[in-house]
């Protein structure tokens, strides 16, 4: 299914950007990414996207893992059946969130001490959680393939941001946590901090100053950052515009 179609059935439904989905979706053709984890689904928009690129592969399936319990509407389930992509999909729902996922499927892939990978891509776009995304990292490491690509989502969110709009996070109260936890972008330093670090992973892109951080699967003496812009050219000429007026008012203020 063309990306267009799919789009139409979910562009009303939070929470992906129309410019990511669009790049996931030409990633997965592109690369003909047949076997996808997606961790952390919500309404499932990003779910219908993968499954629409599966349709146009002709194969494959994305499996998608969020916790048991969270009652969104419309459900990922929903949304599949809408697009008619239910077939492409299989929603996992766990008590405790993806990372016991993560531990039985290497548990089931793990052949005389060693997992056999299986995923060409997974995307952890769930917790925003240091101990929780970071431990998923090193889990979902072990069931990506050679090759294969790593999306995080909220490079660049903070717990002090998700204040002003709720007390809680996942299973995360955020009065439980310090001012250094609160203040600093989770995601952020996974990626720096692990990511970046691991010696099997030594491409990375850096989307929209971090909307989406990417990390392709392929060991490399130099490692090497590609900052690249998802924006389409009316909304780059719209942010022309407007970042000159804004400068325009600070002077004018002063």
């Amino acid at each position: 299914m063309k990306f267009t179609e799919v789009y139409n059935h979910v562009a009303d439904i939070p929470f992906i950007k129309e410019r990511n989905a669009r790049f996931l979706h030409e990633l997965i053709v592109g690369e003909k990414m047949s076997d996808v984890l997606e961790l952390g689904i919500a309404h499932g928009v990003a779910t219908c996207v993968i499954a629409a690129a599966l349709d146009e592969l002709g194969h494959g399936k994305v499996t998608a893992v969020d916790l048991l319990g969270v009652d969104l509407k419309p459900s990922p389930e929903e949304l599949l059946a809408r697009c008619g992509l239910s077939q492409y999909a299989e929603v996992v729902r766990t008590k405790t969130g993806y990372n016991w996922f993560l531990h039985n499927k290497i548990a089931e892939r793990s052949i005389d001490g060693v997992c056999q990978p299986l995923y060409r891509l997974c995307i952890i776009d769930g917790a925003k959680n240091w101990t929780i995304d970071g431990a998923a990292f090193f889990m979902a490491d072990k069931l990506l393939l050679d090759g294969g690509v790593m999306i995080f989502d909220d490079y660049n969110w903070t717990y002090a941001a998700a204040s002003k709009l709720r007390e809680v996070t996942g299973d995360i109260r955020h009065d439980s946590l310090s001012l250094e936890e609160l203040e600093t972008p989770h995601i952020r330093e996974v990626f720096d901090l692990l990511v970046r670090q691991h010696p099997s992973y030594g491409e990375f892109t850096i989307i929209d100053q971090g909307s989406w951080v990417t990390a392709r699967k392929r060991a490399a003496a130099i490692k090497s950052i590609t900052y690249r812009t998802n924006h389409t050219l009316r909304e780059l000429a719209s942010l022309a515009i407007k970042r000159p007026l804004k400068f325009a008012r600070r002077r004018a203020a002063r």
